[in-house]
């Protein structure tokens, strides 16, 4: 009952009590609103750890994403160095070719005997061609998921 419903009369009669009843309300007010902010702060306070906690999981994520673009990026490094080392194995070797298929002239030019030079690889070998399988993807055996793995 609030203090705006009682008759002028009636406030001026109970004052005391009126007095005891606003009091004991503001008490009960006061002391819910103090359990409500300490409530709240508690919500915030468990927030705050979610996120905290958020924090530590992105940063370790980050870590392991971090340290695997690195050994990617260390594996792009060898294979290239690989790379390099098999074009200058390659060139050498098509020279070695060229200077072989010259001395094979000389001699089938000298001897008499036909021979069968080659003079350069043939187009058509997988092997100059390394960016394209020697055989149709249909035909590549499946394995399971674990063989995709580094």
């Amino acid at each position: 009952m609030s203090s705006s419903s009682l008759s002028p009369a009636g406030r001026m009669s109970g004052s005391d009590g009126d007095s005891a009843a606003d009091t004991h309300r503001r008490e009960k007010r006061r002391l819910s609103n103090r359990e409500s902010a300490r409530r709240s702060r508690l919500r915030k306070q468990q927030h705050l750890d979610e996120l905290v906690q958020e924090v530590a999981r992105l940063q370790a994520e980050n870590a392991r994403v971090a340290a695997r673009a690195a050994d990617i990026g260390s594996q792009y490094a060898r294979v290239e160095q690989e790379n390099t080392v098999l074009r200058a194995r390659a060139a050498e070797l098509g020279d070695r070719l060229r200077s072989v298929n010259e001395v094979l002239r000389v001699v089938e030019e000298f001897s008499g005997v036909a021979m069968d030079i080659q003079e350069e690889m043939p187009a058509d070998d997988p092997l100059l061609r390394p960016w394209q399988l020697p055989y149709p993807a249909a035909a590549m055996p499946i394995g399971g998921a674990h063989m995709l793995q580094y």
